[in-house]
């Protein structure tokens, strides 16, 4: 039942803060909506030093239960979700301070926790559904929080628009599936899968579907149009979804369908061009942004588009460690973004900023910290695992050198318009005409935190013959590819 209360305990917070916020005063609401967060990111490390944990409704769907997994894969995704969501929770307290829909907003970050973990922790599709329609949900009321600005009602109905286009494929993935095994468990498709010698011809198709699903979710080309209007909520909204968590999800489905996409060669090679193809469209789009959110919305498409690559090419563990040190660079960059337009009064120009770190010392240490991490600067997160996707490209037998040559040009792309977001927000002399402050500890704190992640996060997983935890403790729930 532990297992059920890491969902259940941000659904209550949703239910109570959306019932009764109103009549909190703040901060109660933020602290609230932040410790349920927390209970959840314990029960699960409890779960995951337990070894792990399930639990079922047996007939849920005819033939389908209602199951949930606590295994190594769902286990570090989960750490993802609820730790970096903590902390941006947190975060939030200070960054939302005197807004009339304080209790609104947190009762919509509970939701999109439960939402979140629904998905990650789900043992069959359906559920996973269930999980993945409503961060959908979520993320259409956080993105749309301001709503009586007509352009953030229309950048809601944007992104929640496209991603049905997405989710369109995901059903009827499911469908096919249904049709051809007779069951939507993951555990049970894996061993009808691992068991048969001759392959379903329509498998292929099946296994299309769904990567439609995760192109939508994921924002891939050609379906990527809705994330950088996403930028419309607030700043935490930016963090928590579009860095963080919620575009991930589409290359957890990947990773948690790994056992049918190693037996589809040409569907896999399909997943990795669009991969590169979006990794090189975000960083050139990044290249001529003004708007200091958007830069790094562009840059979280670009890096998206490395981790399928990663997936096409089997590097199913690589692209898992790129989303964790992603989660902690990118979330970082918002929330860093967070304290420049907290600090400027509502400012996202970079033209009408510079000469920043004098008057932001912390939010310039945590500003350079993530943009290095994204740029691949050597020995920080990101350089370790970026560095992991591009070598295991030489390893692919179909046009690997295509793949490596693609994915160093768009690392070069990427430490520009880094480098190019730093200097324009931080060096030089100061542009603006509002005197700027730095923003109080409940805000710099768990960039401290995040800032340490995005320096440090990548030791957990050396290149050989140093040491990897990551791999071997991914391996049980992934397919192995073979790599000479």
């Amino acid at each position: 039942m532990l297992l059920l209360l890491i969902i259940l305990l941000p659904l209550a917070g949703f239910v109570y803060l959306g019932l009764a916020g109103k009549h909190l005063r703040e901060p109660l609401p933020g602290i609230i909506a932040s410790a349920l967060t927390g209970a959840s990111f314990l029960l699960v490390v409890a779960l995951s030093l337990g070894g792990g944990a399930t639990w079922e409704i047996k007939d849920w769907l005819p033939g389908i239960p209602f199951s949930l997994v606590l295994d190594p894969l769902s286990s570090y995704m989960g750490l993802v979700v609820t730790g970096i969501g903590f902390l941006i929770h947190v975060y939030a307290i200070g960054y939302m301070h005197g807004d009339e829909g304080f209790s609104r907003f947190f009762a919509y970050l509970n939701l999109f926790i439960a939402m979140m973990m629904t998905l990650v922790l789900a043992g069959s599709y359906p559920v996973m559904f269930i999980g993945w329609e409503g961060v959908g949900l979520a993320s259409f009321l956080l993105i749309g929080f301001w709503y009586t600005e007509k352009k953030n009602a229309d950048s809601a109905r944007k992104a929640f628009i496209v991603n049905r286009i997405g989710d369109l494929g995901f059903l009827l993935g499911m469908a096919l599936l249904y049709s051809l095994f007779g069951t939507l468990s993951i555990a049970e498709l894996r061993e009808a899968l691992e068991a048969s010698n001759v392959l379903p011809l329509s498998l292929g198709l099946a296994g299309f579907l769904l990567f439609v699903g995760a192109v939508g979710k994921s924002a891939q080309v050609p379906l990527m149009v809705w994330l950088p209007d996403a930028m419309a909520g607030p700043t935490p909204v930016s963090a928590l979804i579009h860095a963080a968590t919620m575009v991930t999800a589409g290359v957890y489905l990947i990773a948690r369908s790994s056992f049918l996409y190693v037996n589809l060669q040409d569907v896999s090679y399909f997943i990795a061009v669009i991969g590169i193809l979006t990794a090189a469209y975000g960083a050139l789009s990044a290249l001529g942004q003004w708007d200091i959110k958007k830069i790094v919305a562009y840059s979280t498409i670009s890096q998206l588009g490395y981790m399928f690559m990663a997936v096409g090419v089997g590097a199913y563990w690589i692209a898992l460690f790129h989303v964790m040190t992603h989660a902690f660079y990118k979330a970082l960059l918002f929330l860093a973004s967070g304290s420049v337009i907290h600090a400027l009064g509502g400012e996202q120009d970079v033209r009408k900023m510079g000469g920043l770190k004098k008057y932001l010392p912390r939010t310039h240490l945590h500003g350079l910290a993530g943009a290095l991490s994204l740029a691949g600067f050597p020995l920080l997160a990101g350089f370790w695992s970026k560095d992991a996707i591009i070598t295991a490209t030489l390893n692919y037998p179909f046009g690997g050198t295509g793949f490596y040559v693609a994915g160093l040009s768009v690392a070069f792309l990427t430490a520009v318009y880094a480098m190019r977001w730093y200097a324009l927000v931080f060096l030089g002399e100061y542009k603006g005409d509002v005197h700027p402050h730095e923003a109080p500890p409940v805000m710099t704190v768990p960039n401290d935190i995040l800032a340490l992640g995005a320096v440090f996060a990548g030791f957990l997983a050396l290149p050989k013959p140093f040491w990897n935890l990551i791999e071997p403790y991914l391996a049980p729930a992934l397919a192995h590819v073979e790599v000479h």
